[in-house]
């Protein structure tokens, strides 16, 4: 609904022509900051909610560990988001009357925008083990990968085009608004697929590697249990 009377308020005031080309970049940003932020809220919130219920500490007992359920729930979580998505997108492409050039290669990036997020949220997740309470952050770092989705660091000039390799998830935002806005890739978009996985295996592998640090941490302080 905000995103039906953003555009319906957008063409009534400045008409169709305000965004021009730039609408489909729009679109995928927009859409792409909808769905990597549902993916990594829900597994902080979801570890808040058990934080602040006293239940951490059973879930880490059991055989598959905290990492290995969270891990579980996420895979789940993402068919899940992705239903609950789909009607947000058609609602998006009705309203604003934008055409998207549908490519079965985004398949993969998408793929990556979701391994990401998962990084992410496992990062939240972790501090969520210490501190109990990411309620404030996580409003905070809504806002702020709102903003960075919207930068197109693909058409900025260097340096401000590299810091687009490296922050989280925006390759990802990057290689979809080339095949879903453009509908084809070439020798720069093909380079963009590999720093796109690079970034992904990246910041997974933090998000999987602090989660377990602060696990330790949390065990070793005895306020697993504490809520």
């Amino acid at each position: 609904m905000v995103f039906s009377l953003f555009f319906l308020g957008v063409h009534y005031l400045a008409g169709p022509a305000l965004f021009g080309e730039r609408l489909e970049a729009l679109i995928v940003s927009l859409i792409s900051w909808s769905l990597a932020f549902s993916l990594l809220s829900y597994t902080a919130s979801t570890l808040t909610q058990e934080s602040l219920a006293g239940l951490l500490e059973q879930l880490a007992l059991t055989r598959p560990g905290l990492l290995g359920i969270v891990l579980v729930r996420a895979v789940l979580s993402l068919f899940q988001i992705s239903l609950l998505i789909v009607p947000v997108v058609l609602a998006i492409l009705l309203t604003s009357g934008a055409r998207l050039e549908l490519n079965s290669a985004a398949f993969l990036p998408l793929g990556a925008l979701a391994l990401s997020s998962l990084g992410l949220g496992l990062i939240l997740g972790g501090l969520v083990l210490v501190y109990k309470r990411v309620d404030q952050l996580m409003g905070l770092l809504q806002f702020l990968l709102l903003g960075i989705f919207l930068v197109r660091f693909e058409s900025l000039a260097w340096p401000w085009n590299i810091l687009g390799y490296c922050l989280p998830l925006t390759p990802s935002v990057m290689t979809l608004r080339l095949l879903l806005g453009e509908g084809s890739v070439d020798v720069d978009g093909q380079f963009l697929f590999l720093l796109n996985w690079i970034n992904t295996a990246v910041y997974l592998s933090f998000g999987v590697m602090f989660f377990k640090s602060a696990l330790r941490k949390a065990r070793k302080l005895g306020t697993l249990g504490i809520y």
